[in-house]
Order: structure tokens, then C-alpha cells, then sequence
């Protein structure tokens, strides 16, 4: 491994990198600079405020150090007008004072300058995490298998708690679908009351349209599971799935109320719209709109929330709050980091609950890609008793919105 690195800006806001890694570190005035200038920044703001926190310890103890003198000799070929040309000349100062150092970078286009002016770089790989547990596995039984599985009933296909089988028989038929709790293999419904009965007052009557669907009810009708993930493409029924059963559930009294929070954060590409007038209400309900669609629009959404059935809730206003007999449903949640989902989790008191849906194809930041909340929730969380998701890889929602799939 590189012992000696130059870093920018990108490098320091990456939570795979790790400055005790490195044996010496070097960065410039431009990129703590360009740090400060993220910190009140509503997304990445605490990003930028650790990697200053961090940049102090180890300037304490000289594990970083950080050029203020800009001595850039190959100024007369080459613009410098620019923060990432700037970063690329000190780099080039730091090889030129000593040969062993690297210039790390996450970013192409520097590094394929870096390789014009014959300075040693190397691309930073953050590799995505895994998502490739789907929260269920599918296997083929032959006859015998069959017999043999439902006389011996053992976990041998090493499912995690909570994780969903779907038999086939070899001729590709589904057989049984069955969940494993940790000890035993249960029937589908095994964690929901048997009195439990979705409420459809508030949404229209839906039934399941797929196996993975089928999982997905099993899912949100457990009441022994308190953080609940669904993912998966493009008008699969996240939102219809968890806000049916959403307000069922208050419907009977399992909650007081949903919570609806979301990282306030626009597609990618497109124009921000800037401030909105008006309440918090206001501001926040054209974020709401995946619970809008489900409820009766925005005039049965108005209604939830005149009736404080529904609470619209800022993300940023989460931190220090006691959540009782309360639902936290999170859709969107692709666009949250893993400290985003940390935070909605710790405010789970006694009978509350933690719903996120997303679609890791909608992810709408490089922040997200690099630390997405989703994806580690899902990693670090599988097989735990208190934990479940279904993956769901099925458009339902109509053949039209079928031929997104073609673009990819």
C-alpha cells in the first residue's frame, strides 16, 4: 500500500478513507478551503465538520500535513485560475520535494492530468457496498429434496433471521414460501396477530401481484420486526405497500401516527427550485408526494395531517427527539447516508418502528454513492431478530412504465 500520499478535497470527505492508513499525508490550503465552504451544506454539512475534526487530531500528532505556499512552476502552461488546478500544482510541489509521495484522487479528470504532467497518481477506489442480499432465497427441490426438507425442517440452506425461502419444485413451480425466525422455518403470517386485518379507509384495496409482494405483506404485517426495508426498481409498490399497511396499523392501534420524513433532496440534473413560502407543512409536502398517491392525493394527505394521523418531519429537525408509539416512515432513503439512518434509528423509544423504502438506481449524489445509509443498514442489520427486507425486482405498475427498463 501507498505510505505517502497527496489527497484532495474528495479524498478527505470519503468515509472509506482513513489517514492512519497512511504513514504520511499531505492536502492544501484550497481543499480545507473548499471543506469549510461545505459545512453548512444541509446534505454533507457533518461531513465536512468531522473532516475538519480529523485534520485537527492529526495535525496534532503530525500525521497530516497541510502546503500554504503556492510555488507552481508549471504556471506558464498551464491555467491555475481553477481550485482543482491549484490541488494539482501543490501535488506537483509535494512529488518534486519528495518522489515517494502519491497523489491520491477519486476524481478522472485530475487524475488524467495528474498522468499529463508526469505526476505519480492513483485512482481511490471506494468500492460500493454489497446489496446483494435480497432479503429471501429461492431454491429447486426435486421430489426427494422435498421429502427430505419437510422431515428434517433444517436450515441448511444457511438463511439469515428473518430471511424468506421460496421452494420450487423442478418444474419451476412455487411450492411453499416459508421464513426462517432463527430457529424453526414458520408459515407466512407467523408474527402478525391473528387478529390483524389491513384497513383500507384511507387507500385503495390491494392485494398482493407477486411472490415478492407476498413477502413484502408478510414483512409489514410482523409485529416482532421493527426496522423494515423494501427496495428495489421503479414502481415495484414500495410506497403502496408500506403506506396500505401504514395506516392499517394505526387504523387498529399498533401507532399513534406516521411520521413521514425524507432527505429533502432533488433529482440529480435537475434545477433546485429554492425556497418555498409558506409553513413547514408546506414546505415539505411536495416531498411527501409518494405517501400523497397512496392516500387520496394532497387533499387526503391534508386531511391525515389536520387529523394528526400524519406528521410531516424535516430530517434535520430528528436529532434529539424521543419517538413513542410512533411510525418513522422513510421513503427515498437511497438518498441517505449511513449517519442519516443512524440518527432515525436511535430515536426509536418503546412501541416505534422504522419503515425506509428505495431504489438504489435513484441514487442522486456522489455522497450517497460513497456512503449510502441504505446499503449499510441492510449489510450490518441482516439477521438480527429486530430486522427484515424483501427485495422487489418487479415493475407492477403498469406495461407504459415497463419500458423505462429499456433505457438502461
Amino acid at each position: 500500500m501507498t505510505s505517502k500520499v497527496f489527497v484532495e478535497t474528495n479524498i478527505l470527505l470519503n468515509p472509506k478513507f482513513d489517514l492512519n492508513d497512511y504513514e504520511q499525508v499531505v492536502t492544501s490550503i484550497v481543499t480545507v478551503e473548499e471543506i469549510d465552504g461545505l459545512k453548512k451544506d444541509p446534505v454533507i454539512g457533518y461531513v465536512a465538520r468531522r473532516v475538519h475534526w480529523n485534520i485537527y487530531k492529526a495535525k496534532k500528532s503530525n500525521k497530516i500535513r497541510i502546503l500554504t505556499d503556492y510555488d507552481f512552476s508549471l504556471d506558464n502552461r498551464f491555467l491555475s485560475h481553477r481550485n482543482d488546478n491549484y490541488i494539482l500544482g501543490f501535488a506537483y510541489q509535494t512529488y518534486r520535494d519528495d518522489n515517494e509521495f502519491i497523489f491520491l484522487t477519486d476524481d478522472l479528470n485530475l487524475y488524467i492530468k495528474a498522468f499529463a504532467f508526469g505526476i505519480p497518481c492513483e485512482l481511490f477506489d471506494f468500492k460500493e457496498e454489497s446489496n446483494s442480499y435480497k432479503g429471501y432465497e429461492e431454491v429447486t427441490l426435486t421430489d426427494d429434496e422435498l421429502a427430505s426438507f419437510y422431515e428434517n425442517q433444517e436450515n441448511s440452506f444457511d438463511l439469515l433471521t428473518n430471511e424468506y425461502l421460496i421452494i420450487k419444485n423442478i418444474k419451476g413451480e412455487v411450492v411453499d414460501k416459508l421464513k426462517w425466525d432463527g430457529k424453526k422455518f414458520c408459515p407466512l403470517g407467523t408474527g402478525a396477530s391473528k387478529k390483524d386485518k389491513l384497513d383500507f379507509t384511507h387507500t385503495e384495496k390491494i392485494k398482493p401481484r407477486n411472490i415478492q409482494q407476498e413477502l413484502a405483506f408478510d414483512l409489514f404485517q410482523n409485529r416482532l420486526i421493527n426496522v423494515k426495508v423494501i427496495f428495489g426498481k421503479h414502481g415495484s409498490g414500495k410506497d403502496l405497500i408500506m403506506a396500505t399497511h401504514a395506516l392499517s396499523m394505526i387504523k387498529q392501534g399498533v401507532f399513534d401516527k406516521l411520521i413521514f420524513v425524507r432527505n429533502n433532496y432533488e433529482v440529480a440534473g435537475s434545477n433546485k427550485i429554492g425556497y418555498l413560502p409558506g409553513s413547514q407543512d408546506d414546505k415539505l409536502l411536495p416531498f411527501a408526494m409518494p405517501l400523497a398517491d397512496h392516500v387520496g392525493g394532497v387533499e387526503g394527505l391534508t386531511k391525515l395531517i389536520d387529523d394528526g394521523v400524519v406528521v410531516l418531519q424535516h430530517l434535520g429537525f430528528m436529532r434529539g427527539r424521543d419517538i413513542k408509539r410512533s411510525l418513522i416512515y422513510c421513503s427515498e432513503a437511497e438518498n441517505m447516508t449511513k449517519e442519516h439512518i443512524q440518527l432515525l434509528i436511535s430515536r426509536l423509544a418503546e412501541g416505534s418502528a422504522l419503515w425506509l423504502n428505495g431504489d438504489f438506481k435513484q441514487i442522486d449524489d456522489n455522497i450517497f454513492k460513497r456512503n449510502n445509509g441504505l446499503k449499510q443498514t441492510i449489510n450490518y442489520l441482516k439477521g438480527n431478530e429486530l430486522f427484515g427486507c424483501v427485495e422487489l425486482n418487479i415493475t407492477e405498475r403498469s406495461k407504459t412504465a415497463q419500458l423505462a427498463d429499456l433505457l438502461d
